[in-house]
């Protein structure tokens, strides 16, 4: 009876599909009993969670920290005081558009403010008290150039940030500033300019922020040395208004003009030397025209160089631009005294000289003006001839001439029309002396004055 029992309990009386059939029923009861005790698999969880734990960096704790509850939107505040923000330029390249009246700065923007939500010991973070922050990770000012002269305005690229354990915070950024300078020409291209930058922010008036009034920088030791401008000073400025506070970066630069004084200063000298040499060639040579034609032609192309270089509405006009506009209007003069010029010494002259003007230029005058070697009377001519008269006189009286006349022909007597246009030629080489001396004595005032 016992045995029949065991049997039974053991199943090996039952057929072979229903004690498999059991078999695999017993496991799934051992499945869901395993699964249903409280904590089997928070347990399994716990652990990865140690390790992940584990291997956080000491800079991941620290930014899990200071950031919590934390909303980059929101402007920090030092002991319920207004922000106090420190900005510095370090100026790299400076450029100046005389057309618009602008001034272009490529530099580098630094700004230092405190923040009392993101301070930690360092003890507690391996000794660490610097760490660098994503630009949208932290509140930073929108800072931006008051004066600025463009339409897209002058913002700044979001850069990394330094977070110190004392929680201030630097922010450094490249900068593209253009603004608006009020230019004077006057001494153009030896001038020197005085440019400012208004930079604060309009987001924040005076109430929520504070620009330090000391600690602020500026910085042009590492100006590019080829540009055309020298930077000879700059200042820093607080300027506190009604509503808005702003720092002022004053800048006063000057020309290197190099260039410019082998274009457009030798030029006038050259100019100025033609000019006067004009007056020396003799009066009938119709070349003294064509010459003072080409100068006033070379003159009107500076002109308008100087149209297309320099802006039109300046405050002052460039004093060389001033001096060859007078340089202009003197060739102009000496183009029609130099036709009266011509006139006298070519023309057929019926008309004897008056004595007065033959006394005044065989006395004094004409020994001031070297006149002297020319001879004073056209009556007879035989004396003076034999003591020789030089080629100019030759070339002056005598291409005119009817008849082939020898100067050194002692026995030779100059016909009366022959001494009369004599007159009339040493009468046109006084007046070329004359202007000479004017004309020399107008440009040099005129190129100490505009100081060419």
């Amino acid at each position: 009876m016992s045995r029949k029992i065991k049997t039974e309990i053991s199943g090996r009386g039952l057929p072979l599909f229903l004690q498999r059939a059991i078999g695999t029923m017993a496991m799934l009861m051992m499945g869901c009993m395993l699964i249903s005790v409280p904590g089997a698999t928070s347990l399994s969880d716990d652990d990865g969670a140690v390790d992940d734990k584990a291997n956080i960096s000491t800079i991941e704790k620290l930014q899990l920290n200071i950031f919590i509850n934390y909303d980059e939107h929101t402007q920090p505040t030092v002991g319920g005081q207004p922000t106090n923000i420190s900005l510095g330029l370090s100026v790299n390249y400076i450029d100046i558009d005389e057309l618009d009246g602008k001034i272009t700065l490529h530099c580098w923007l630094n700004a230092r403010w405190k923040d009392e939500s993101h301070i930690w010991n360092a003890s507690e973070y391996d000794n660490i008290t610097k760490v660098h922050m994503s630009g949208h990770k932290l509140w930073k000012p929108q800072i931006t150039l008051f004066n600025s002269a463009v339409e897209e305005g002058n913002f700044l690229v979001s850069t990394q940030l330094i977070l110190s354990s004392d929680g201030s915070v630097l922010w450094v950024t490249p900068a593209v500033y253009t603004a608006y300078c009020s230019l004077n020409m006057r001494n153009w291209p030896y001038d020197e300019q005085t440019c400012k930058l208004k930079i604060g922010t309009w987001s924040m008036n005076h109430i929520d922020a504070v620009y330090n009034k000391e600690n602020h920088e500026l910085n042009y030791e590492n100006v590019v040395e080829s540009t055309e401008w020298e930077i000879l000073s700059g200042l820093t400025k607080f300027v506190h208004k009604d509503i808005y506070n702003y720092i002022e970066f004053t800048f006063r630069v000057k020309r290197r003009s190099s260039m410019y004084t082998a274009v457009i200063y030798t030029p006038a000298i050259c100019i100025v030397i033609l000019a006067l040499s004009t007056f020396w060639l003799p009066p009938q040579m119709g070349e003294k025209i064509l010459l003072n034609g080409i100068l006033i032609v070379l003159i009107s192309a500076f002109l308008m160089y100087f149209a297309q270089l320099l802006p039109v509405l300046a405050e002052n006009t460039p004093l060389i631009v001033v001096f060859y506009s007078a340089s202009l209007l003197l060739l102009s003069l000496s183009m029609i005294i130099e036709v009266v010029v011509l006139y006298l010494a070519t023309a057929q002259h019926k008309r004897r000289l008056p004595d007065f003007l033959k006394n005044l230029l065989n006395g004094k005058l004409g020994t001031w003006l070297f006149l002297s070697y020319f001879s004073n009377e056209s009556e007879s001519m035989t004396a003076r001839n034999g003591n020789g008269i030089i080629k100019e006189l030759d070339d002056h009286v005598y291409e005119n001439a009817d008849e082939p006349i020898n100067p050194l022909d002692i026995n030779s007597e100059v016909p009366s029309a022959r001494a009369l246009q004599y007159d009339w030629v040493l009468l046109a080489t006084a007046v070329d002396r004359i202007c000479f001396l004017g004309f020399g004595l107008v440009f040099a005032v005129l190129c100490i004055v505009y100081g060419v």
